[in-house]
């Protein structure tokens, strides 16, 4: 199995790399991105004679359909920014090789050509399984996994969040992905389901407290994570569905402090003069406040998620809770956002390589979740990993 990880520098894409290298014996890695030092660091980093790099742009597709035929990859994980993510999807149907996906839910583009994607998908013989890390991702897994144990679903509840272990100063809050991504949550919309249909409410709206054991009190806020969800809402593994929503979790205080940035402008995009000088708000604060926020080697950032499903069996209610919480390893340096993101991706390869998961065209989380066999095995994977699913039901 040789894989190719396109944004393999980052967070996700590196922890991917460390599982595969890692975990799977027969596998090798292609690590892809276009800063030609990052990914000499991380490859020194992984110290294995079967990881190799190779400087690319994601965004031009004919560049990575080259690398894949001049690599033989059998396998693509993308893990790149959502405004590029398209791209690789597209080389992928081109290329005819497997992908599998973190960042797609982003981009509304691919929700919007959602048909489209799964004709071709089809048409190409490949699996496509895209939104699989994190959130969307495992949180979704999680849900299809709810609603098949019931009769009806009727509201599913997803809290989930990268935090740092402890909440120090100025923010409450440690980077554990782009400052910019965690910027661009206090101005999206979130899309949500509602009476059986999506509608769209204000981001880091809502917002309410929730505790958990050995981590304490954490405020949670609407933010747009449904994912796949949003597609498959109107399958009948969800009959019955008329509320669902994906709030992210934060430290106690968190939400007030960047709030108050926002109310400020301070992230704002449009440039301003000082001194005959133009610059944007928002890229002076994440200049400014980005080494602030950087986690330190001696510091773990934490995964802290609850997926709620709720709904009726033999005309009883019933509700079906999943919890994790994670650290990262200090041994390894893989961040927890890492693990639980990137090593979904790790997992998810070899079982399409070995055609445990041998559906072809768009395979969504969802429809990993529904299936026992796969989910079991997936969960097993994840123990394995050391991300335990703690499930019961109520």
């Amino acid at each position: 199995m040789k894989v190719l990880i396109l944004g393999a520098a980052g967070i996700q894409g590196s922890a991917t790399a460390y599982d595969l290298i890692t975990r799977e014996p027969s596998a090798q890695v292609v690590l892809a991105e276009p800063d030609a030092d990052a990914l000499t660091e991380t490859l020194n980093w992984l110290d294995s004679d079967r990881a190799s790099a190779i400087s690319l742009d994601a965004s031009d597709v004919d560049a990575i359909v080259d690398c894949i035929k001049s690599e033989g990859c059998d396998i693509i994980i993308s893990s790149v920014p959502w405004p590029i993510a398209i791209p690789p999807l597209e080389a992928a149907l081109d290329a005819k090789v497997h992908f599998i996906d973190y960042g797609l839910y982003q981009n509304r583009t691919f929700d919007d050509a959602w048909s489209h994607y799964c004709q071709r998908a089809e048409a190409a013989g490949i699996t496509v399984i895209p939104s699989c890390g994190l959130a969307p991702g495992l949180t979704n897994l999680l849900a299809a996994r709810g609603a098949y144990q019931l009769d009806e679903t009727h509201r599913i509840r997803i809290y989930v969040g990268g935090l740092p272990e402890k909440p120090e100063p100025p923010l409450g809050y440690k980077a554990v992905w782009s400052l910019e991504g965690v910027w661009t949550q206090f101005f999206e919309t979130c899309r949500v389901i509602r009476n059986g249909g999506i509608v769209e409410t204000e981001a880091v709206t809502e917002r309410e407290t929730l505790d958990f054991t050995a981590v304490g009190s954490l405020e949670a806020a609407l933010t747009d994570g449904l994912g796949t969800l949003l597609q498959m809402f109107h399958d009948p593994l969800f009959s019955g569905i008329q509320d669902a929503f994906e709030k992210s979790l934060r430290h106690e205080g968190h939400y007030d402090k960047v709030l108050t940035l926002k109310d400020c402008g301070l992230l704002d995009t449009e440039p301003i003069e000082i001194n005959g000088i133009f610059l944007p708000p928002r890229q002076f604060l994440t200049a400014l406040l980005g080494p602030k926020l950087t986690l330190g080697d001696d510091e773990r950032d934490m995964t802290v998620l609850r997926v709620v499903v709720e709904g009726q069996k033999n005309k009883e209610e019933k509700t079906h809770i999943f919890e994790v919480v994670d650290y990262k390893d200090l041994t390894s340096g893989v961040l927890s956002m890492g693990r639980t993101t990137g090593f979904t991706g790790a997992l998810l390869a070899p079982m399409v390589h070995n055609g445990i998961i041998h559906q072809t065209g768009m395979v969504t989380p969802e429809h990993l979740g529904a299936e026992p066999r796969l989910f079991d095995e997936m969960i097993t994977a994840y123990s394995a990993r050391g991300i335990n699913v703690k499930i019961r039901e109520v």
